[in-house]
C-alpha cells in the first residue's frame, strides 16, 4: 500500500498544478501552528478531508529557510496517508531529540499537502495544495509561552521609525501594528533575542499610543495597545 501511494504522490507532482490553498481545500487543519513541547514525546495536529472523494496527504518538515540546504531533526511518523471522504485523522510529528538549542525556541515549517486520487471531471485540471504552518520547537526547561513574551517587548520611537526589542526566548507574532494615525505594519515575526525596527510614513511622536494583535500560542487573536517611549 505505502509504494501504491507513494507512486501516485510522484505521479500527481508531475502532473498537478502547485497552488495557494484555496478556500474551498479539501484538507481542513484543525490549527494555524504548531508547538512541539520538548518534555512530550511527539506532537500531533488533526485534519479532516472534508471532499466527497479520496485524498493522499503527505506531510514533511522544513527549515525555516527552505532554500537552504539543512536536515532538520524531525519527522512525520506518516508521511504519506490516504484519507477517504470525511475522514478524520491526527499527524504526529518526532523529535529526533538532539541538536537544538535548549535556551530558546526554534522554527520550523510543517508542510502538509492534499493530492487527489480520482478526479470528480476527467475533463477538470486537478490541484496538488500545498498548506503551511509554523512549527516551533520549545525547549523543557523554558517556563511560559507567547503571552507573556507579548508582555517583555520593548518599544520605543524616534521620528519616523519604530524599534520594538524582543528579549524572550520566545517567538512572537504581530499582525496590525498602527498607531492612532497610520499603519507601520500588516505582520511582523519576532525571533528571540531579536531586535526590528518600522519605519512610518509620516513622524510618530514618542507616547503616541500603539496598537497591534498577537496571535497567541493556540492560534487565537488577543488585541494589545501600549504607550511609545
Amino acid at each position: 500500500m505505502f509504494m501504491f501511494l507513494l507512486r501516485m504522490v510522484l505521479l500527481a507532482c508531475g502532473l498537478l498544478v502547485l497552488a495557494p490553498p484555496p478556500a474551498d481545500a479539501a484538507l481542513k487543519i484543525e490549527g494555524t501552528r504548531l508547538i512541539y513541547f520538548g518534555q512530550d514525546k511527539a506532537a500531533g495536529i488533526s485534519v479532516v478531508n472534508q471532499a466527497s472523494r479520496e485524498v493522499v496527504v503527505q506531510t514533511w518538515i522544513t527549515g525555516e529557510d527552505e532554500s537552504a540546504d539543512r536536515t532538520v531533526p524531525f519527522a512525520a511518523t506518516e508521511p504519506l496517508v490516504q484519507l477517504g471522504a470525511g475522514e478524520h485523522h491526527k499527524l504526529r510529528i518526532l523529535y529526533a531529540g538532539e541538536g537544538l538549542p535548549s535556551d530558546r525556541e526554534s522554527l520550523f515549517w510543517l508542510n502538509i499537502m492534499e493530492i487527489p486520487l480520482k478526479p470528480e471531471d476527467p475533463n477538470s485540471v486537478q490541484f496538488a495544495i500545498r498548506q503551511r504552518l509554523k512549527l516551533f520547537y520549545r525547549p523543557p526547561a523554558l517556563q511560559g509561552g507567547s503571552a507573556e513574551a507579548v508582555q517583555q517587548l520593548v518599544w520605543s520611537s524616534d521620528g519616523r521609525t519604530v524599534t520594538v526589542n524582543n528579549p524572550s526566548a520566545f517567538h512572537v507574532s504581530l499582525v496590525n501594528l498602527r498607531t492612532d494615525s497610520q499603519t507601520l505594519s500588516d505582520y511582523l515575526l519576532l525571533k528571540p533575542h531579536e531586535r526590528k525596527t518600522l519605519t512610518a510614513l509620516d513622524a510618530v511622536p514618542k507616547g503616541a499610543t500603539l496598537h497591534f494583535t498577537e496571535i497567541t500560542d493556540i492560534g487565537l487573536q488577543a488585541r494589545h495597545s501600549t504607550a511609545l517611549n
